[in-house]
């Protein structure tokens, strides 16, 4: 991308949707009457952003500094993952969901500032390409940018093992802490201490024999939890399903929108060059009589 066209970008995607078309057309024009025809090709070929692209230039423009607590935390978690430590993982993991969750809201609210309402499948969009931003490196760079004309799809915490290799398992091994060996106390041999030993005993027994009740009774507890949350995830899989494919066909028919808009521009533009040069040549003759 050369510097001029990179200018332009920068303006046209900080401008609302609405407003990329016509100044769009207002930097064409203004290419080709400086002379410059290649700039006003390339600017031709700029795409207006979805929504969902836009509120995440206008976050990456906006609040750059949540742009990277989400780089990093996705850094932190390619380092977990990487050297298998479950419970960082775990953690890492929750603040994921958090941190997509607080800055997804204030992505809505800076669009709402600008009047613009993000729907649903726009949302989930969003979460989708802060998701990917923390995936692949790559991708938090396109998201610092502020450059997006669509966003991105993230196969979620799973894809980290295909953009980063994990290490060997000697890492793992390396990582385990050592069992401690039990220490070992003497006791008198005396019969006040066998008999409060004995009690003691007694005393484990019954609270062993409690403990194992509880234990029952949470076992079962959270084998109808666990079929509860089951039949919930399937229909949470189901209705992403679902969604996923009026997300398909509304990105199609946006792009199919976005291309027509392009093609149409592109008339206009060769109808008033065919009409500047018939002037002209209608001027040529006139000038002959």
């Amino acid at each position: 991308m050369t510097d001029p066209l990179r200018e332009h970008a920068e303006e046209l995607y900080g401008l609302l949707p609405e407003e990329f078309m016509a100044a769009r057309t207002a930097a064409v024009k203004a290419a080709r009457d400086d002379g410059d025809r290649d700039l006003a090709k390339a600017i031709q070929t700029l795409r207006r952003p979805t929504v969902a692209a836009w509120s995440v230039n206008l976050l990456a423009r906006r609040r750059a500094e949540l742009v990277e607590q989400v780089v990093s935390l996705g850094g932190s978690l390619r380092e977990a993952q990487a050297m298998l430590q479950g419970q960082a993982l775990r953690d890492l993991t929750r603040q994921r969901r958090q941190l997509v969750a607080a800055v997804t809201q204030e992505v809505r609210a800076l669009a709402a500032a600008e009047g613009q309402k993000l729907s649903d499948a726009a949302v989930r969009q969003v979460e989708e390409t802060l998701q990917a931003a923390m995936a692949d490196p790559a991708a938090a760079e396109a998201v610092r940018s502020g450059l997006l004309a669509q966003p991105m799809a993230s196969t979620g915490l799973e894809s980290l093992a295909d953009v980063l290799a994990v290490p060997p398992d000697l890492l793992a091994r390396q990582t385990e802490e050592p069992v401690e060996k039990p220490s070992l106390s003497v006791v008198r041999d005396d019969t006040q201490a066998i008999r409060a030993a004995d009690q003691r005993v007694e005393e484990a027994g019954v609270a062993v024999r409690a403990a194992h009740q509880l234990h029952a009774k949470a076992v079962k507890k959270r084998a109808k939890v666990q079929a509860k949350v089951l039949q919930l995830e399937a229909r949470v899989e189901e209705l992403r399903t679902q969604l996923a494919e009026a997300e398909e066909k509304a990105e199609a028919a946006v792009e199919k929108l976005s291309d027509v808009d392009s093609a149409v521009e592109e008339a206009q533009a060769e109808l008033d060059d065919a009409q500047a040069e018939a002037e002209e040549a209608l001027q040529r003759r006139r000038d002959l009589d």
